[in-house]
């Protein structure tokens, strides 16, 4: 009897693990098998893109060929207030600088002729000063007459005057060291032109640098005249280039057809982070207008997985595999149903490899 009971507490406890213990198991295999665990080192080695998921209109994607130009608020030209010969240049082409850095010394002669005038001014000065003291002693004391002290007083408040006016005039043309004029820069950015060298002769007329501040940029797309009059003020749109995407906001949509592209021009600011965009570059403009908001991601994020259509999401320790549900496509992207939040990061290239890594790959290309 007693061997009997032990055989059949031996043969339960499998069904006992199972029912108390093995659903936790099933819970943590499962929750494995979804993630794949990657450094930040190999991610950005791998080249795998990462991109923010957003709320966008569903109903229309309108895509156009596009331009980045300078933002004309962002751009500094910088001259010398002055006629001189440059003396020290601080920074080259090429350079990033920052707000009131030091980019050049100018001597000048009109500065050094004022700058001796002035001396004269003050000395003229102080001795009016000291007449218009004496004078008002004396005054006061019933030595002189009114009218001495009156004189006195006048040539002093003009000599004042005078100083005053030089002083003004030297402060127009800016910072001065000595004899020098001191040429500082406008704002951070890159010097992007350079046209003096030390000895050069300049003046007001004569550009010395120009300073582009690249983090704010315009984006200019030409959209056909239909699209256009479903694009508004304030549309977010993307730019889309060879190095990654750039999100911008529409700000102004042209008047009137451009004669030779028979196209409106539509203006988009972009925040041009990480640098990605160069003026210059030729790019793609892509803006989703119409519908109620959804969430919104590009097609080539989505990975087909045993019948499902699957995202990477990023997590502190690598990405999970996260199963969607798909309302429908809109030209290289689709509307998620369901499956992802806003705010929440996802692969969108490199998606073939972190399905590699999760299901393997068996000889001849077949997954398992």
């Amino acid at each position: 009897m007693r061997y009997l009971i032990f055989a059949l507490i031996f043969l339960s406890a499998p069904l006992w693990g199972d029912r108390y213990g093995g659903h936790q198991e099933r819970e943590h295999r499962e929750k494995d098998k979804m993630e794949i665990h990657l450094k930040e080192e190999n991610i950005r080695d791998l080249g795998i893109k990462v991109q923010r998921v957003e709320r966008k209109p569903s109903g229309k994607l309108i895509k156009m060929p596009a331009e980045v130009r300078e933002n004309p608020s962002l751009t500094f030209a910088i001259y010398s207030p002055a006629e001189g010969i440059i003396r020290r240049l601080f920074v080259k082409e090429g350079d990033l600088v920052r707000k009131g850095q030091k980019l050049a010394e100018i001597f000048s002669p009109e500065i050094a002729q004022l700058v001796g005038e002035i001396e004269m001014a003050r000395v003229k000065t102080e001795t009016a000063r000291r007449i218009f003291e004496r004078d008002k002693e004396l005054y006061q004391q019933k030595v002189i007459q009114y009218t001495r002290f009156f004189t006195s007083k006048t040539e002093y408040e003009r000599s004042k005057g005078e100083l005053k006016a030089l002083m003004e005039r030297l402060k127009s043309f800016g910072e001065v060291e000595g004899y020098h004029l001191v040429i500082r820069s406008p704002a951070k950015g890159y010097v992007v032109d350079q046209r003096v060298k030390p000895g050069d002769s300049v003046g007001p007329d004569r550009k010395l640098f120009e300073v582009h501040y690249h983090q704010v940029l315009w984006v200019y797309g030409w959209s056909g005249v239909s699209s256009s009059n479903s694009i508004k003020k304030g549309t977010q749109g993307k730019v889309i280039t060879s190095l990654g995407e750039v999100s911008c906001s529409i700000d102004y949509i042209g008047h009137k057809v451009d004669p030779k592209t028979r196209r409106i021009p539509v203006r988009c600011i972009a925040e041009n982070k990480g640098h990605i965009l160069k003026p210059g570059m030729f790019v793609n403009l892509e803006v989703f207008t119409g519908g109620e908001t959804a969430v919104v991601i590009p097609k080539r994020a989505v990975q087909d997985i045993e019948g499902k259509k699957v995202v990477f999401v990023r997590t502190d320790d690598g990405f999970e595999a996260r199963e969607i549900h798909i309302e429908k496509e809109i030209d290289g992207y689709v509307v998620v149903e369901e499956g992802l939040k806003e705010g929440e990061r996802i692969a969108v290239s490199g998606t073939v490899f972190l399905k590699t890594k999760l299901v393997g790959v068996e000889e001849g290309g077949h997954h398992h």
